[in-house]
């Protein structure tokens, strides 16, 4: 008898949601782009379970990324309404890309002011 089992990685995109503070703008009340990364068995082309959960949110003004922690992430995962708090939050990543908070004009990571719109980054 044969099993074929294996491990995969997978995303869940969770939406968009409300966090109180985000560092990397200054931005009170913003929004951020959440994410989920798991891992799950497989056995015989079924997946049985996922483990390894891990949640990420993105600033959408300037793409920098937060690790959530986990029990902050499950929260959240489970309550669409659900605020991030910013105490719960890594940073992890900084994106070379900037975008304009007011136009969405992408921007030089160095300028401070849009040159499309002349908004305050």
């Amino acid at each position: 008898m044969f099993f074929f089992i294996g491990v995969t990685n997978g995303t869940s995109d969770l939406g968009s949601r409300k966090c109180g503070y985000l560092p990397c703008c200054g931005i009170y009340g913003a929004s951020v782009e959440v994410t989920c990364v798991y891992s799950r068995l497989i056995l015989f082309f079924i997946p049985l379970f996922r483990f390894g959960k891990r949640y990420f949110a993105a600033c959408r003004g300037c793409g920098a990324v937060y690790e959530i922690s986990g029990d902050d992430g499950r929260r959240i995962e489970h309550d669409l309404g659900a605020e991030i708090d910013p105490a719960k939050m890594a940073r992890t990543h900084m994106s070379a890309h900037k975008f304009c908070p007011q136009c969405g004009t992408e921007v030089n990571p160095e300028c401070r002011y849009c040159p499309n719109c002349g908004a305050r980054l």
